[in-house]
């Protein structure tokens, strides 16, 4: 089911005309929980709009079903969309630069068809202030409770929606890593401010690195999703297609951050799920790696144990809080 489910997926992203082979009606319904899994509802169902043109169609209660779950869906991005504008608009008020992140910020790569189908979860944002003046901006809108970490605050501006504000960017909980990752994002600071439409969002070259040490440190702490994977590889996309005057040596940097081995992991991800081109890589992949990455994501589950024999030094560090 696997295969057939990346299939639907790549349908879905216009990496497939068609899928190998029609679904029978039990596995529709197995594809469309594996869609609820993944976090990919949304997109996955374009994928069913797009097969009922080569008469492969889903049974009509399921179809309709995945229909109202896709609607929904765009209902919440727009609420959502509307209120990252609100949220930076305060912010600039206060004379804080903002950067919208992962989330919202990524669905804007998703293109015109798909990034209202892209599953919503909460406003991930960047300003540029210390720790202590977020937190006295957060408390002038009356929340005199601010739940804070090592990276970022939570905002209870919306009873329905959760916004992390971000005062640093790829932290995780290793100090060693964490100065490397503090002076590369320092020095690369202004490339977090790109504007794009009414938001304002990472740059294309920034937002490659961002979002892979975003991922490597949520596939170690908290568990990925596709949909986590699908960012990236639509940003993978967006980079693909971006004009650079310098060429950015990607593998280097990750290297750099103790993350080569990963990275080169999620681009197997990259080629075997989403169907993604060699060329668009930005430098070359490792099955033994991915198929692991690919293992964990699939069974839905963070195995401690699987993590600490691959990732020894980073997983132990887990334990801390």
């Amino acid at each position: 089911m696997d295969k057939l489910f990346f299939e639907l997926i790549q349908v879905s992203t216009g990496q497939l005309d068609c899928l190998s082979r029609g679904p029978e009606p039990e596995e529709w319904q197995q594809l469309y929980e594996m869609a609820c899994q993944q976090h990919l509802v949304g997109v996955c169902y374009r994928g069913v709009q797009l097969l009922f043109e080569f008469g492969l169609r889903a049974p009509q209660d399921l179809a309709i079903d995945w229909m109202s779950e896709a609607e929904l869906i765009e209902e919440r991005n727009n609420i959502l969309n509307e209120r990252c504008v609100k949220v930076q608009q305060r912010l600039a008020e206060k004379s804080f630069k903002s950067s919208i992140l992962a989330g919202q910020g990524a669905a804007c790569d998703y293109g015109e068809t798909l990034h209202m189908l892209r599953e919503p979860d909460g406003i991930d944002i960047y300003a540029n202030g210390s720790l202590e003046e977020l937190m006295a901006f957060v408390k002038r809108t009356g929340q005199e409770l601010v739940a804070s970490d090592r990276r970022m605050l939570s905002v209870q501006v919306w009873d329905d929606m959760a916004v992390h504000l971000h005062y640093r960017l790829g932290i995780g909980r290793n100090p060693m890593k964490n100065k490397v990752l503090k002076r590369w994002f320092e020095k690369n600071r202004k490339a977090l401010y790109v504007k794009d439409g009414e938001l304002t969002r990472p740059s294309a070259e920034l937002n490659v690195v961002y979002l892979l040490v975003s991922l490597y440190w949520k596939f170690l702490y908290e568990g990925v999703s596709l949909r986590e994977l699908m960012d990236y590889f639509f940003a993978l996309k967006r980079m693909a297609a971006h004009e650079q005057t310098t060429k950015v040596d990607y593998a280097k940097i990750m290297d750099t951050f103790g993350m080569l081995g990963f990275s080169q992991g999620v681009m197997w991800v990259m080629q075997e799920v989403f169907g993604l081109a060699q060329e668009a890589l930005p430098f070359a992949s490792d099955e033994e790696k991915g198929s692991f990455i690919l293992y964990e994501v699939m069974s839905g589950q963070r195995n401690f144990f699987r993590l600490l024999l691959k990732y020894p030094g980073d997983t132990l560090l887990s334990l801390i809080r």
